[in-house]
Parts: structure tokens; sequence; C-alpha cells
């Protein structure tokens, strides 16, 4: 899903986010008026329509009674229409009472029954609500709107956010759970980056999966330090707490994997909400003889894709295969390399049980990708190197960059060590280390500025620098 609010003519369009529409993505585009509309919208519209079969157009009330306005509009392609409304109980209220408040707006249930049965059949057709302080009745109102044909609805609180508000629609979210609509999703605005947290705050369980994450391997040959449950030191405390032996219920768990046709079975049947499918979880999902079929399944059906590997078990027929199934957007396939060492030396260092020829053998598969992606003019599967940041490694983060620059990663993610246990405590870098391990991100920082890899979470490195030792930070 994908949405663009135009507020005013000369605002900025994301062209490339119109470029890169899937054939069944929705696309919610808000503009301010049809009668207002440029050339250029006009233009971008009938782009958009060409790529996507699901692009619903956002616009003012009292444009839709303007039967050449919508004409025009749906000559240009769109798939339907959300119709702005403006929530205005107080009419009803005064009129009815609170008696009668299960009958929700009605003047704005009426109008939408009318719309819909004067609109085309083959068109969609919802509401965007603009919802002022009075939502007393606004679960019922969706109900109303949600009988006449609103499968989904738009929920855009007007003024700003309180503790009070979120609570007001909580109280709207679970009077939907109560009559338990069916088929309904309930959006708060797509365009707003306070979205995640008007559906956090109000429990909104309507507003559909976004995305979903496969565990489909627990299976690992790799030994990270870091890791709960195959580093060197947990399993010793396992088998030490187990009288010598792992227990059999922590060997099954580490042997599950998820069958390949029932994977596929719940890929296939993703609603069309999901944008992006990430396989990951305790153990490395490519193990699964069946990975790169599920993969290029998830693909083939349009999501986003995002693996968490350590990278090895890859072969070359394998990246060829995944390579074509990328774009020019790294969003759109992304492989996380768990390398966590810039250097040979290092890499075995923090994982005992490999080699240098491991390392390789990972340097070489990342690199392969780059290469292709270049001989593609950069479409393919793009990579980012993890770096998982403890002891043994958090004063050799520029060796990280450097190897990312090598493979050509587009980005590096220091990613702050969890403790999984006991065992672990050791691995975290202490104070004595602080100083010195600031200097290394900010070095580190100032050659992927240079070389242009991108940092991730690049506020959470900065902030470390600042905090200790009055190392600069590379800007």
């Amino acid at each position: 899903m994908k949405s663009l609010d135009i507020g005013a003519p000369g605002d900025f369009v994301d062209h490339k986010a119109i470029d890169l529409l899937k054939p069944d993505e929705l696309l919610y585009l808000r503009i301010p008026s049809l009668r207002t509309l440029s050339d250029e919208l006009r233009s971008l519209v009938t782009k958009a329509a060409s790529l996507s079969s699901k692009v619903v157009v956002s616009i003012p009330q009292e444009e839709v009674d303007d039967l050449l306005l919508v004409q025009g509009l749906f000559r240009l392609g769109v798939h339907g229409i959300a119709v702005r409304m403006t929530h205005r109980p107080e009419r009803w209220l005064q009129q009815h009472g609170l008696g009668q408040i299960h009958s929700g707006d009605r003047d704005l249930i009426e109008r939408f029954h009318q719309i819909r049965s004067s609109f085309p059949v083959d068109r969609f057709l919802t509401v965007e609500f603009q919802v002022q302080d009075d939502t007393r009745v606004l679960g019922a109102t969706i109900m109303g709107v949600h009988q006449f044909g609103a499968s989904w609805v738009v929920l855009n609180p007007l003024g700003s956010a309180s503790s009070e508000r979120f609570r007001q629609f909580r109280d709207v979210i679970e009077y939907l759970k109560i009559r338990g609509p069916t088929r309904l999703n309930v959006y708060f605005p797509f365009w707003k980056q306070e979205m995640p947290e008007w559906d956090l705050k109000t429990q909104n369980t309507f507003s559909g999966l976004e995305i979903v994450h496969i565990d489909i391997s627990n299976r690992c040959s790799h030994s990270c330090v870091f890791c709960g449950l195959y580093g060197a030191d947990s399993i010793d405390e396992m088998k030490k707490r187990s009288g010598g032996t792992l227990p059999e219920p922590l060997k099954n768990l580490m042997k599950m994997e998820i069958d390949a046709e029932k994977c596929l079975g719940i890929i296939k049947s993703l609603p069309w909400s999901v944008h992006m499918i990430q396989f990951g979880g305790i153990g490395d999902p490519l193990m699964h003889e069946s990975a790169v079929d599920i993969i290029a399944a998830a693909r083939r059906r349009g999501f986003a894709v995002e693996v968490l590997s350590n990278m090895e078990y890859l072969n070359d027929d394998d990246i060829l295969l995944l390579h074509r199934l990328g774009t020019r957007n790294w969003y759109e396939f992304h492989f996380i390399a768990n390398v966590s060492a810039g250097t040979p030396e290092l890499y075995v260092k923090t994982r005992p049980r490999q080699s240098e020829k491991t390392f390789e053998k990972v340097v070489n598969n990342l690199r392969l990708f780059s290469d292709l992606r270049n001989k593609s003019s950069g479409a393919g599967a793009h990579t980012t190197i993890m770096c998982v940041v403890n002891r043994l490694n958090c004063l050799e983060l520029l060796d990280v960059v450097k190897l990312a620059e090598k493979v050509g990663a587009w980005q590096v993610w220091f990613k702050p060590m969890e403790i999984h246990g006991e065992p672990h405590r050791s691995y975290v870098p202490g104070e004595d280390l602080m100083v010195a391990m600031a200097r290394a991100y900010s070095d580190a920082i100032a050659y992927a500025d240079g070389c242009g890899v991108n940092i991730f979470q690049r506020p959470i490195c900065e902030e470390i620098i600042r905090k200790y030792s009055g190392a600069s930070v590379h800007v």
C-alpha cells in the first residue's frame, strides 16, 4: 500500500513511488480538488492507473455530485473514490438524544447511500471521515456506511492528538469489535507519520496486515557468540543445566522447519494490505531446502521481501535466480547479512566454529549480488551488512563499513547486542570501552559518508558518539 497527499499546487510529488507501483497495489491519492487538478497531477494519476488496478482518489464531498468531474476522473483509469465527509453528529443528537445513539450520524449515512445508489457498480466507493471532537456515534456511523457497501473506511482525526482522543477512538474500535462487522478495515490516515501511533494507542485491529514475519527454519550451522540458541556459551550453559546433554525439547526446537507447501499456501492467502514479508527467526531461513522457492513465491505475489541470514548457504545458481526477482529499489528485495565483522580474523573470533573459508564464501556471495546489480543498471537483490556490536568487535566498526564498500552493500546496520541469557553478559561492551567505541563509531560514519554507504538507524550511533568522551559526530 502506498499513499500520496497532495495539499496544494507546487507540492513535491514522489514520482518514484508511482514508478514502483505493483499491478495489485493500493495507491491512496489524496488531492485537494478535482476542479484544480493540474496537468501534471492528471498525468500522474493516469500513469498510476496504468500500473495498478487499485488507485483510489480522495476528493471533497461537494465534488461527487459533479458528474463531469467524476467521469473525467474515471476516464483516467482510477479504481474508485474516497469521499471526504466531515463527521458532525450534533444535529442527530439534538433531535433524537442519546437514546438513539446506536443509529449514528444519519445525515452522513444517508448521503453515502445516495452517492452509492448513483455510483457506477464497477467502481469502488468508500469514505474518508474527517472527525472532529465528537465521536459518540462514530462507531454506528461506520457500521451504517459499511452496510451500504463501504468495505473499508479512513478516519482522519482533525486537530491534535491527545490521550483523551486516543481513548475516544479506542471506544469506537471496541464498539466495532462488539458489533463484529465482516470484511471491514478501519484505517487512520496513510499519509500521516502518526498513523502507527493512532493504531497502537487506539488498539486498532481493523487496519489490516501490512508486514508479515515468517520463520521457515530454526536450523543454523553458525555459532555466533551473541546468539541465545547456537552460541557456544549458551549451549554449554544449557548442557550444564541438563546434566551434560541438551534437553530433547531444545533439540527438537533446533530442528523445526515449516512444511514448504504450508508456507506457500500462507503466502498465497495473504490479503492485499500486506506490503512486506520478512523471513528470519531463531535459525537461518536459507537452511530450508525450499527457501529460494518460498522467497520467489513471495516476490511473485508482489510483496517486498526482507531476509535475515548469515548468507553462507546460497550457491551461484540460487543467487542468479534471486537476483532476477529484484528491482532498483532496495526496499523491494533485501537481504540483511549478519556478518558482524569486517575481517576474516574477527569473523572467526565471533563465530568460534566457523573458519576464514566461511567468511570468504559469505563475501563472495555478497559480491556476486553486487556484480549482478551493476550489470543490470542497479536492479536486483540488495544487501545490508549487519554488525551485532559486542565486546569483540566494537572497536573495529570501520572495517565493517569497508567490507560493505568492498561487496557493494547498500548500508550497514550497527545493531546493539541483546542479552539472551547470563552467558552473554561477558560480551556486552563495558564502560572501559565506551570512549574508544564512540571513536570507532565516529570513524565508521565518516568513512561511510565518504564512500556512499548508508548507516541504518544513524541517530542511535550519533547518540553514542555524543554521550561518550567528546568524540565528534561527522555530518
